[in-house]
């Protein structure tokens, strides 16, 4: 099998961490690269496994430990061609399942040609005192007649690395559907019966601006691929419960 991870140090982002005993300590991440790729090579076609993703490189820090793991475990999520609860480690372990899955896949069909492949790009998108935001971009492929590409947001609180759910993070949903409304109005898959919206099912926060996405599908249970529709920064902070004003990196 081989066997490639590669790091690279891309961008090293500080927030203060709101822990008794490490209130003055920074949080640090490195963007990094793991690959994993079968020798099970049909005509040059391999399955494989990519993942660029944001860590928090402090050693022996509970926030950064959970955030870490938080992030770890919505990509085995996002990569799992099961319904197994996803329990991956690391990064590297996550890789290497990833690859052994296929394996087994393959003693077990070995008619199956097509190779399965998997890629998660994350970013730090935003931070503020109260908002740490990690977007995960994807795609999957484990057979049948198309992949599955699509975008997934984790929005943390840096103070306590726990995940805001929607209601934290959005303070007047009823008003704010009326201003998505105008975009949304041809995405009847989106909409329930009562002609009201469901929450999205991820928040992106830039520096600019947020995004809401919504992975549609049809009454024949078909995918449409993720609807995905940005405004301006401030005209979304009226429906907001949190604090946008950006963390300076100076200590």
């Amino acid at each position: 099998m081989k066997n490639y991870i590669n790091v690279f140090i891309l961008v090293i982002i500080a927030i203060s961490c709101g822990t008794k005993d490490k209130s003055k300590e920074v949080l640090q991440f490195e963007q990094r690269e793991f690959v994993q790729t079968t020798d099970n090579c049909i005509e040059d076609e391999c399955t494989s496994i990519r993942l660029s993703i944001p860590l928090i490189t402090n050693k022996e820090h509970e926030i950064a430990t959970k955030i870490n793991q938080r992030i770890l475990g919505t990509i085995d999520e996002i990569v799992a061609v099961d319904e197994v609860t996803a329990t991956s480690k690391s990064p590297e372990e996550l890789t290497k399942n990833y690859i052994a899955n296929y394996n087994a896949f393959k003693t077990k069909y070995p008619d199956e040609t097509l190779p399965w492949k998997a890629e998660v790009e994350g970013d730090i998108t935003f931070y503020s005192s109260e908002l740490l935001s990690v977007a995960l971009e994807y795609y999957t492929f484990a057979g049948g007649a198309y992949g599955f590409k699509s975008e997934v947001a984790l929005n943390f609180n840096p103070k306590t690395g726990e995940l805001y759910k929607m209601e934290d993070l959005i303070g007047n949903w009823e008003e704010l559907q009326k201003l998505m409304a105008l975009q949304l109005k041809d995405k009847m898959d989106i909409w329930k019966n009562n002609n009201q919206l469901e929450y999205p099912e991820s928040i992106f926060f830039y520096e600019d601006t947020v995004g809401f996405l919504y992975n549609a599908v049809d009454d024949t249970a078909q995918y449409n691929g993720p609807t995905k529709i940005d405004f301006p920064k401030a005209s979304i902070l009226p429906f907001l419960k949190i604090n946008l004003e950006p963390t300076t990196t100076e200590e």
